[in-house]
Parts: C-alpha cells; structure tokens; sequence
C-alpha cells in the first residue's frame, strides 16, 4: 500500500519481534467508509502512519472477502514489527453487532499475533476527548450514532449503509439533492433553483434521463457522497432547495440522537466527527441548532483531530491496563 507518511524501518515487521528489536508498542486504525487511517507508536517513541483509501485492501463488504483482514494485516505490519504484546485498537466501519466485532477481533488478532480490540468506529470519538460519557455521532461518506447505557451496553442508531441508511451523511444529502433534480425536471422547473443545473453539471449530464443513468451507474456511498459540495456550495450562493436538503438533514440527526437516549444512550455531550461535520461550519450549525430544540442542554463537540487518534489513545490506555494487571500479578 503506498504510504503517506515513511514508515520506520524495522528488521522485521511480518514476525514478532525479538526482545532487541524495535517494535511496535501501540496501533490505531480508523476504518471508514472511503479511507482506512492507520498509526503506529514504536519502542522508541516513533510515529508512522498510512492513509489509504480503504478500497484498496477490502474487496466488497468488511465480511465478504475472508482476505480483507489479510490485506489490513499487512497494512500494519508495513509500519514496523508486531511485538506480542503490541496493542491494537481498531475502529471499523461495518462492525456493528456484538458478532461481527468478535469475528474481525479473532482474526485480526490470529493474523497479527498481538492484542487486539475491534469496535464500531463511532466509538473511537468516545476516546479522544476526556468527557464521559459521551454519545457519538460520525457524519462524513456514512453517518451513524452511537452511545452507551448505564449498565454498559451499546447503543447504535443507522449506519446501516448507502443504500439503506446514513441519514445525514454526504451520500444521502447528494441522494436527496438527485431526487429533487430529478423532480424539477419532470415539473419542468429544472431554472427554479441552482441547485438543479448545479447537480446536472457535477455529473456532467445535459438532461435528467443522463442525470439518472450516470448516477444510477456509479451509485455508491463515496462516489456519489463526493458530490456534496455541490449541495453546500448551491446553499451559500441562495439556493432554497440546498437549504431545505441540509436543514432536514441535520434534523434527521438530532432526531437520531434522541432514539439513541430513547432507548438508554446516557451523556449530554455528543461528540461528532468524519469529513462533513469537520469540514462544512454552516451544518454544524444546523446539527447544533435541532440538538438544542429536541434535547435542551446537549451539548454538540466536534472532534478536528483525525479519530485515530482516538483509536491510539484507547491502545495506550489498553497496553497501561495490560502492563498494571502484569506488576500486580507477578
């Protein structure tokens, strides 16, 4: 995999590592729906990371292709040696059942060779602030939300990919902006907005019928979520239907973070990351403004740190848990 950073170089990084080796002390990895972000701390306090998009090693589904975990795997040895008591925390995209998480768990850890902890990656954002307890929220390709209960059970709401759900994320604000152009054109409106002639030309599409086959043909949550900027750009410039599209939106979020405390999620701050909350301001707002109308006194916390970072702090809480139990019981 091509690396954006230079990884350290190690004697060995597909075998564990002798007591005399740099190894890797620490690794976090943040699965998402278009990039996979890996970091790595060494013995010497050494940082490496990768940014890919997450394409290249996961063929179909996180489950479909048994030889995705294989490809992960190498991703993270390319960075430096896997020690036996390396930890590895890795939030991913697709895990969202107590089933799926201890499936990618087991074989990632036969595959590395060290301590392994797999969750959803709305859950990497509980770590990378102090504040507990937190409900999470990701809005970026997809969106979930996600949050915990006082006896310590996860609570999920969407997720549920593309084609089904994500509420909220940049691939359903291009759906709902490819619904309404679509719409216009039937009504012959396709002038009584700028976001309709706007859609049109992202995807290079003289007419509605080209419009529909050339979105339906590249239909996917990364390839048509790249089309959000268009949404939010026809929004700035007075585009009435933008508005309405971005505002529902960010509604349907809040509205799930209410089933989320519905049904036993606890915290009043709900701390939100992924690409299109980090990045467009004027839907935070909207996020923030419905949060304060349907939950008073929740507190919106965007995370700017990429979540990774969150991913490798909750490995060295891990690895500082391992190495107490390790004094205590020798």
């Amino acid at each position: 995999m091509p690396s954006s950073a230079q990884p350290p170089r190690h004697p060995s990084s597909t075998a564990e590592a002798r007591d005399d080796e740099v190894s890797l002390t620490v690794v976090g990895i943040d699965v998402g729906g278009t990039k996979t972000h890996i970091r790595a701390v060494d013995t010497t306090g050494s940082v490496a990371e990768i940014v890919v998009p997450s394409a290249e090693w996961r063929r179909g589904s996180l489950f479909s292709d048994d030889d995705n975990f294989a490809r992960l795997s190498s991703a993270v040895h390319s960075l430096g040696a896997v020690a036996s008591d390396t930890v590895v925390v890795a939030g991913v995209h697709g895990c969202d059942t107590d089933e799926q998480t201890m499936l990618a768990t087991t074989r990632l850890r036969s595959l590395l060779n060290a301590e392994v902890t797999v969750v959803n990656d709305a859950l990497l954002l509980h770590h990378a602030t102090t504040i507990r307890p937190t409900i999470e929220m990701i809005v970026g390709t997809g969106a979930v939300i996600s949050g915990t209960t006082a006896t310590g059970a996860r609570v999920t709401v969407d997720g549920y990919g593309w084609p089904l759900g994500d509420k909220g994320s940049s691939h359903a604000l291009v759906s709902a902006a490819l619904r309404a152009t679509l719409d216009a054109s039937d009504k012959g409106q396709v002038d009584q907005d700028t976001l309709f002639p706007a859609m049109l030309s992202s995807f290079d599409a003289r007419n509605a019928a080209e419009l529909a086959e050339r979105s339906a043909s590249n239909a996917g949550g990364a390839s048509w979520g790249r089309h959000a900027s268009v949404v939010f750009d026809q929004a700035e410039a007075g585009s009435r239907v933008a508005c309405d599209i971005i505002d529902r939106a960010a509604s349907e979020l809040a509205d799930g973070v209410t089933h989320a405390v519905r049904r036993g999620a606890v915290g009043r701050t709900v701390v939100a990351g992924g690409g299109v909350i980090v990045n467009q301001p004027g839907y935070e707002a909207a996020i923030r403004g419905h949060l304060e109308r349907v939950l008073p006194g929740v507190e919106l916390l965007v995370v700017r740190t990429p979540p990774v970072q969150g991913a490798v702090q909750w490995a060295r809480e891990l690895r500082a848990a391992l190495a107490e139990r390790s004094v205590v019981g020798s």
